[in-house]
């Protein structure tokens, strides 16, 4: 076959299609034959189409940034048609898929319908591999040894995204690759005859942080209703829930900011299904801890993670801390120095914490700081208290709080309203804490943001003081929500600023507008902020918050703070994920365009699973920048992940080079999505 029928692939990547409403009234229920013919007749009708047909195959979620004619992001949509297809028929199950080919793989593992032979109306998914595949498409028919396949983003040679297209062959065998990709299986649909029940999805929309309060209103089909669960981009988060509203506070601070699709399946007492969806972005403010972490004080940066065990069978929740020490070349393998269980220490919750990084005693030696949320009183003040696990450089004191608002009767501190981040703000050798607190919206839509710092005494940390709000400053309206918080010393004076990456939105044109400002630390209180960069009056092109992940470094050893951002540019037609690295160099008062110092090239890098820190790894004095990588759920069952690290050499960055693999660890399965970096 030529190229021009090869498809555009997925990999990884947020849930993107609409699982529709499941048939409701149905008085009569046709064959199963009938509906397989439909569906068949259903994918070919759209030949020639592109992803924009019918408004985007996934109904609208995900899918108007590759409709985007400016700074629209390439968007690998062959599941989003196949399930678009599906989505049209009473069909079991949805939930779990999402925009990736492989969750139709797992869709036929979880309900029994994988076989190596074809079917009208199957899925078949090419290049399966531990969790991961490079395509999928629709059998649409099927006669004397000859298997006609239907896809989406296939043929490009009449649409820049690829088009549906229909091909035959006669290689259609598991194992065969027709079309230079492998067929891993056939996945039929489980058709359900029943009239299933419904759900309408609350507490999901818009942009959101902390936890979100999810319920849901079902109401019956043939049968009564059982059950609802709640999925998140087809991966389930929640149990079988069996008591209406069906509550469930789903903490959006386990997901890496950015777009995401939730869903509310519901099933009743036959094993029916039907499932509603809701695209969400959410804020939390990743990458917010300074650019040192020094556990040992050797003069190279070190890692550390938070990981989640979960909740035990007592009901007590397990925590442990781990740290990454550099070697100048690597890391050493990872020991754990904390654990909230075999420390004796009670239940510590993963969810309820928010993990920063500072030498808070100024020993030379850099601890780690959590923010935890203890909930809320009867009488409804929220409860925040801050911890330290302090080091003694051959490992870590059992954690302390310093502070908790309760205590000091400080008022009302609502933990999901805050973004955390450490720095010298005063320029005592002590690191400080600082707090972007979301003082919501006032009656005029006004939103109000405002600046907290908490100073460490060196065994302790003061109150926290308001050293800047939108209001009283006069400001304007800022959006707590469309800020991405990093701290550095911009300036080089000694002292640490506060830097946010800001999401404008969009112009009519399509195009994505984004901005860093700066407040800069005057050593007692911040300035108000600065604008230092925006996409459109530097005629930089399209920019998109989403993303982007940001963090800060002294990368060229200059002595003052840059910001670099891990920037996803999407997929590209033979499946590989697109990234690439920008730094914003500061020149003390201001800050440069941004410079793309590498990107993913031929080989393919997924911006979505990856978790972003820096530090000088080496000690060289520059700022090298380090990755968590999520790889998933391996065939064997382990979770892989591993430590990527891109060396600075002043005025670039080495290609990145494997530091640590979980699959040839004596670990053997790291779970990414587990993981908080310190």
């Amino acid at each position: 076959m030529s190229r021009s029928l090869l498809p555009r692939t997925v990999r990884t990547g947020l849930a993107s299609f609409v699982v529709a409403a499941a048939l409701t009234g149905l008085t009569t229920v046709p064959a199963y034959a009938d509906e397989f013919t439909d569906m068949a007749a259903r994918a070919t009708s759209q030949n020639g189409n592109g992803p924009c047909a019918n408004g985007g195959y996934d109904n609208g979620l995900s899918q108007t940034n590759s409709c985007a004619p400016d700074g629209g992001q390439a968007h690998a949509w062959c599941a989003d048609f196949v399930g678009w297809v599906w989505s049209k028929y009473n069909i079991k199950g949805q939930a779990m898929l999402d925009d990736t080919a492989a969750s139709f793989y797992r869709y036929g593992q979880q309900y029994g319908t994988l076989s190596d032979t074809p079917h009208v109306g199957d899925a078949v998914v090419y290049g399966y591999s531990n969790g991961w595949a490079q395509h999928v498409a629709i059998v649409t028919g099927f006669s004397n040894g000859v298997v006609t396949i239907t896809g989406g983003n296939q043929g490009h040679s009449t649409h820049p995204e690829g088009i549906v297209s229909t091909n035959s062959t006669t290689s259609y065998r598991k194992g065969q690759a027709p079309w230079g990709q492998t067929i891993s299986g056939y996945i039929s649909p489980k058709l359900q005859q029943a009239t299933p029940p419904g759900v309408d999805l609350n507490g999901a929309t818009g942009t959101m942080s902390g936890i979100a309060n999810l319920s849901s209103a079902v109401s019956p089909g043939t049968y009564s209703v059982a059950s609802v669960q709640y999925y998140v981009d087809g991966q389930p988060v929640s149990g079988k829930l069996t008591s209406a509203p069906y509550s469930f506070a789903l903490d959006t601070s386990r997901f890496p900011d950015g777009k995401h699709v939730v869903s509310a399946e519901v099933t009743d007492v036959n094993g029916n299904t039907g499932a509603s969806r809701a695209q969400i972005i959410t804020s939390n403010g990743e990458a917010t801890s300074t650019f040192h972490a020094d556990f040992n004080g050797d003069g190279k940066a070190d890692i550390g993670v938070l990981y989640d065990y979960g909740k035990q069978a007592d009901g007590s929740y397990r925590t442990g801390l781990w740290t990454y020490l550099s070697n100048g070349s690597g890391f050493n393998q990872p020991v754990k120095v904390w654990d909230s269980e075999t420390s004796g220490f009670g239940s510590w919750n993963w969810d309820r914490s928010k993990v920063t990084t500072g030498d808070f005693n100024g020993d030379g030696k850099d601890d780690v700081g959590v923010l935890y949320n203890n909930g809320q009183q009867a009488d409804g003040t929220n409860v925040t208290a801050m911890w330290t696990f302090t080091s003694n450089g051959t490992g870590f004191g059992a954690p302390s709080k310093k502070w908790d608002n309760d205590s000091t009767n400080f008022g009302s501190w609502n933990w999901n309203r805050s973004k955390v981040t450490t720095g010298d703000f005063n320029n005592d050798g002590k690191d400080d804490v600082g707090l972007l607190y979301n003082n919501g919206q006032q009656a005029d839509g006004t939103n109000v943001t405002a600046l907290w710092t908490m100073t460490s005494t060196g065994t302790d940390f003061g109150n926290p003081s308001k050293k800047w709000d939108n209001v009283s400053t006069n400001f304007g309206s800022w959006n707590w929500d469309r800020s991405k918080m990093v701290s550095g010393d911009f300036s080089g004076d000694g002292k640490t600023d506060i830097g946010v990456l800001y999401d404008n939105g969009q112009q009519a044109d399509g195009k994505n507008v984004t901005a860093l400002w700066t407040m800069t630390s005057t050593g007692t209180d911040f300035t108000n902020p600065s604008k230092k960069w925006d996409n459109v009056s530097t005629g930089t092109g399209s920019w998109n918050w989403d993303r982007s992940k940001v963090t800060t470094g002294d990368f060229n050893g200059d002595g003052k703070a840059d910001v670099g951002i891990l920037y996803d540019n999407g997929q590209t037609e033979d499946s590989r994920n697109v990234s690439a690295l920008w730094t914003l160099t500061s020149t003390g008062t201001d800050f440069t365009n941004p410079s793309k110092k590498w990107d993913s090239g031929a080989d393919s890098w997924n911006t979505k699973t990856s978790k972003l820190t820096a530090g000088d790894f080496n000690g060289d004095g520059k700022t090298d920048i380090g990755v968590l990588y999520g790889y998933g759920v391996q065939d064997d069952g382990t979770n892989r992940t591993a430590i990527w690290k891109f060396t600075s050499t002043g005025s670039d960055f080495a290609n990145p080079v494997m530091s640590w693999d979980s699959a040839s660890a004596p670990l053997n399965s790291w779970n990414w999505s587990a993981s908080k970096l310190g």
